[in-house]
């Protein structure tokens, strides 16, 4: 059985140390609220605004944030500030705030950051967005893995009319009522006319670039994709896949800068979006229509 100097002790255990006391106002500061270390939830918010250029890679991004956001929710469940007190009405409140306000809201703000930065695309000379040079290119990569280019050798029309099949269907102009409508709305702002042309641009670009490497003029054996077609034929790459993996580089190259601009735009819309969202989630919907609902809730 635990004495009383025992409890005691036990107790002040569980109290916060004098960094948790602000000095000026005697009030308390909630370590994991301050920052940088309330920046570690929004890591998977940066890994996905750079998942346009890091890729799949972004997904890892995710694993601090919820490291955080678990270990938050623990704490608000164990303490009540800096005083030991459970309390599973305080934990809901802050599994609302952490998934609203850390999650939900942030990643919505990133998007549409990426999105609008989207549209300077048409400032250039294709006069489409980015979105749509990223789906088109996804579209080539995709007809690059699948063998398409070495099917169609040496039929050039062909092979650019089934590339502008494929990206006609994709952006579902005669189909409303596919699947793509929704995902790629933003494309109901670009001209098909636009859209074509860059997309045939595309195409071309890849089937002159796969006769570059398979006949190669005495020029073109200085370029750096012929480099990457002999480095790939020695690490024991095949022909055929030497050539797919320099076309999808070649690809992939051809949209960094629009992904770098998406990421920037990401980036930004983050950057302004936190303090706001922090606000309104805790002061406005908790505040004033989730967290009374929560008290009213018998703790068990």
């Amino acid at each position: 059985m635990l004495t009383l100097d025992a409890v005691s002790q036990k107790q002040k255990s569980f109290k916060a140390d004098n960094r948790t006391i602000d000095k000026t106002t005697g009030e308390y500061k909630d370590p994991l609220m301050r920052w940088p270390l309330r920046g570690a939830a929004f890591t998977n918010e940066v890994g996905e605004a750079l998942r346009p250029v890091i890729g799949n890679y972004a997904t890892l991004s995710w694993i601090p944030a919820l490291l955080y956001i678990g270990a938050d929710i623990y704490d608000k469940y164990k303490n009540d500030k800096n005083e030991y007190s459970p309390d599973s009405r305080r934990c809901l409140k802050q599994a609302v705030f952490q998934g609203m306000a850390s999650i939900f809201l942030p990643l919505i703000a990133v998007k549409l950051g990426q999105n609008v930065f989207s549209q300077f695309g048409k400032l250039g000379a294709d006069k489409i967005s980015l979105n749509s040079k990223e789906h088109i290119s996804k579209l080539a990569e995709q007809f690059i893995a699948n063998g398409k280019m070495h099917a169609f050798h040496g039929r050039d029309n062909e092979c650019t009319k089934e590339f502008l099949n494929i990206v006609s269907d994709s952006m579902d102009y005669k189909d409303k009522k596919k699947s793509y409508q929704n995902i790629f709305r933003v494309f109901k702002t670009d001209k098909k006319s636009s859209i074509s042309k860059y997309t045939e641009r595309t195409i071309e670009d890849l089937i002159k670039l796969r006769k570059d490497i398979l006949n190669p003029s005495t020029e073109f054996k200085a370029s750096k994709w012929y480099s990457e077609y002999i480095k790939n034929l020695k690490y024991g790459q095949t022909e055929n896949v030497a050539i797919k993996n320099v076309l999808s580089k070649f690809q992939k190259q051809k949209m960094m800068k629009g992904d770098f601009l998406k990421t920037l735009g990401g980036f930004v819309a983050l950057g302004l979006a936190i303090k706001p969202i922090d606000y309104f989630v805790e002061e406005v919907l908790i505040g004033k229509y989730i967290g009374p609902g929560i008290d009213s809730i018998k703790n068990k």
